[in-house]
């Protein structure tokens, strides 16, 4: 158990390397352009619906 306790912040930086890895290549993915796009006009579309309905 002390072998853990002397590593800890070297296996806390490879953690957090491989998870900032994994989400990098998550978001570059090429289909995810179109997602992130929807994602980004959707308060433009509750705007749209809202002057509709008035």
């Amino acid at each position: 158990m002390e072998w853990l306790y002397d590593h800890a912040p070297v296996i806390g930086l490879l953690f957090f390397v491989a998870f900032f890895a994994v989400m990098t290549v998550w978001v570059y993915r090429p289909n995810a352009k179109q997602k992130f796009e929807h994602f980004a006009n959707i308060p433009f579309e509750e705007d749209r619906k809202e002057a509709r309905d008035e």
